[in-house]
């Protein structure tokens, strides 16, 4: 069943503020005074699906908006979410796990 993407935006916060929340993976992007944060949500953890990418510019106020989503495919996530911060690299950003995702959430690499 797909959300609405009203209520996307209207439980993201919450979700990326609560830590029993189960993200696998989450950078952080910085270039100059800017930041960029892409994150995988698991809203069914420890299922590895469904799972969605999000991308927020939290410096700027935009809304974080969903890039990818998977239901059937596993990996999908985690695969689209690293290419994206190689693109992100690629432009100039220096990008990294966040600390606190890596310990919670297993398996993750150092970009």
């Amino acid at each position: 069943m797909k959300q609405s993407t009203s209520t996307v935006w209207t439980f993201l916060p919450v979700l990326l503020a609560t830590n029993t929340m189960a993200f696998a993976d989450s950078w952080t992007c910085q270039k100059g005074d800017l930041t960029r944060q892409v994150l995988i949500v698991y809203p069914e953890k420890p299922a590895l699906l469904p799972c969605e990418v999000f991308y927020s510019k939290p410096t700027e106020n935009v809304v974080p908006r969903a890039l990818w989503q998977a239901a059937n495919n596993e990996g999908y996530c985690e695969r689209k979410a690293a290419e994206f911060v190689v693109k992100l690299e690629s432009w100039g950003w220096r990008c990294g796990v966040d600390p606190q995702q890596a310990s919670s959430s297993g398996p993750a690499t150092q970009n």
